[in-house]
């Protein structure tokens, strides 16, 4: 199967001068970009190979620069052109200081202003040849220092003067400082921070969207599932969804001006509420494609664009357009039928208006798969490898979701049938018979497909139903059902014709009765009482059957239901 290949040959496999570059970034910028770009350089340098190798020094060629102009992330970059310099020098690496690493813990206990990075270049440079800006890094650093100082001085005299509003301001323009350090962890702990000071629902929606923001453009959704249903909850009452907001009426003073500004109103909160939801539900996906939810996270993902209009001016800041098209489609892949991916991927317009220009493989693989072309989505899947490898919302997942694919496919392909020959499978997925063999052998012990292998003849025997036993059995059940609910009517219709009151509810009626028998004073009160008291009849009385002279006669004391004076 594809998904049996080695990570190193699927990365060897890619002609780095032929690698379309614009396709990679698409709308990508900023921090997400320096992410996009991060894990390219990661995988490459986890899995090396020469094309590897070409293809991440080329990425950090355009991301050390990207660093530079656009974030303070000292130790991005350091950890850039250190990896360029291992790149360009071949067996050569950085020197470790120690001294540096003894002044650095002294200095920096941690924070925003801690410099992770242990190794020093062995001599100066070009930057291109794996050598630090030290000017830059100095700028750099003195400026963060001296905005941390800043940010710190006002929060001490908020705090000493309880000004809940300035301290919320300035926790929330530390987490800005880390997000641009590259500390995610020490945002994260700045947006803590804040909540104990946020005192409106905006504080609180606010909140909740740079949480989510921050962790989303570093690939990072671990911790958003929390915020994510406090940030739901919050906008609920802030922007409630139009079917729950309640429709005024208009008066007789209310005028067309009145009514236009209620309307302005209610779509302006409605495009807030969007804006937020795009990011929840962006979050609530990748968070179920951690889990291996694929359907959950197909349909958190595969919907935004009718649900939400889109990612809007969020494009590119966490997540593509085109991102969400290619994560929607494998996820529907993995966890639906023909006929809903048919519904979901093919015949949906906007599906289609998401995927670029390099992007049409994807309808072919849907349409081979929807069309039974097994072995076109065994080719695609293998040709998908190395984009899915590359991409950072489903590198993690590549080999279990291209397995999952493929098995489906298999299934699918086995179960009209009742005996199938191996040879007739490999060819029509293009795999070698032992190969197939193989995989289906495992398929049977994972219990995926029902049946048993020949391996004299090679025929893969199904297990047949038996249509007339499945029939008779369910035909039994219907029957046994018809009968209790006949007798169950019967026992009613004598109870009634008795003069027997059934309550449905007896149990807590009797424990009533018996609460207020124990109440009452013994004599002729209480026989008294008792006889107007309503009958109860319990629930192990009605599944005998009685006549209806017998449960007359248990309901008085009497023969024939008559009391005796």
């Amino acid at each position: 199967m594809a998904s049996d290949r080695l990570y190193v040959d699927i990365l060897a496999s890619i002609d780095p001068a032929q690698f379309d570059w614009s396709a990679y970034e698409g709308t990508y910028k900023g921090r997400a970009l320096i992410t996009r770009y991060t894990h390219l350089v990661n995988t490459c340098v986890a899995y090396p190979s020469p094309p590897a190798s070409e293809l991440a020094k080329t990425a950090l060629l355009k991301l050390i620069p990207l660093v530079k102009s656009s974030t303070w992330d000292i130790n991005t970059y350091l950890w850039a052109v250190s990896v360029l310099f291992t790149i360009v020098h071949p067996g050569q690496a950085w020197k470790v200081s120690e001294e540096m690493e003894m002044d650095r813990e002294e200095d920096d206990e941690g924070g925003i202003t801690k410099i992770t990075s242990r190794g020093i270049p062995p001599g100066e440079g070009k930057e291109e040849d794996g050598f630090p800006d030290e000017r830059w890094i100095t700028e750099t650093r003195d400026t963060v220092a001296k905005e941390v100082s800043r940010l710190d001085v006002e929060l001490r005299g908020y705090m000493s003067n309880l000004i809940k509003e300035s301290i919320r301001l300035t926790q929330l323009a530390f987490a800005e400082l880390a997000f641009k350090v590259g500390k995610v962890r020490e945002a994260l702990n700045s947006y803590a921070a804040t909540r104990e000071y946020s005192s409106t629902p905006q504080h609180h929606v606010d909140l909740g969207v740079g949480v989510v923001e921050t962790c989303l453009a570093f690939n990072y959704p671990a911790p958003l599932s929390g915020h994510i249903a406090k940030l739901e909850a919050t906008l609920d009452r802030l922007h409630p969804p139009p079917h729950a907001q309640s429709k005024q009426q208009a008066g007789l003073s209310t005028t067309a001006s009145d009514l236009r500004e209620r309307q302005a109103e209610e779509s302006r909160s409605q495009a807030v509420r969007r804006s937020v939801m795009v990011r929840a539900k962006v979050g609530k996906g990748l968070i179920s494609a951690s889990q291996k939810d694929w359907a959950r996270a197909g349909r958190e993902l595969g919907w935004i664009e009718e649900d939400e209009g889109g990612l809007g001016d969020w494009e590119g800041k966490a997540i593509s357009t085109s991102d969400l098209a290619l994560l929607s489609a494998f996820y529907i892949l993995a966890s639906s039928d023909r006929g809903r991916i048919r519904r979901a991927l093919l015949d949906r317009a906007t599906f289609k208006s998401q995927l670029d220009d390099s992007q049409g493989w994807i309808i072919d693989l849907v349409g081979a798969y929807v069309d039974a072309n097994y072995g076109q989505v065994m080719s695609l899947l293998q040709y998908s490898e190395p984009i899915l490898l590359l991409n950072p919302f489903l590198s993690s997942c590549t080999r279990s979701i291209i397995s999952c694919i493929q098995t489906r496919s298999i299934i699918q392909y086995v179960q009209p049938f009742s005996t199938i020959r191996i040879r007739n499978m490999t060819q029509a997925f293009r795999m070698e018979e032992d190969k197939m063999l193989d995989v289906v052998e495992k398929l049977i012990g994972d219990g995926d497909v029902g049946g048993k292998i020949d391996l004299i003849d090679n025929i893969l025997v199904m297990d047949a139903l038996d249509p007339r036993a499945e029939m008779f059995e369910k035909a039994l059940k219907a029957g046994q059902k018809s009968a209790e609910l006949a007798q169950a009517s019967l026992l009613r219709m004598k109870l009634t014709e008795a003069g027997v009151m059934v309550n449905p509810h007896a149990e807590s009626t009797n424990s009533e009765i018996s609460g207020k028998q124990q109440q009452q004073p013994l004599g002729p009160e209480a026989t008294a009482t008792t006889t107007t008291t309503a009958l109860q009849v319990p629930e192990t009385a009605m599944a005998e059957d009685h006549s209806a002279e017998d449960v007359a006669m248990h309901a008085s004391g009497e023969p024939n239901g008559e009391s005796m004076a």
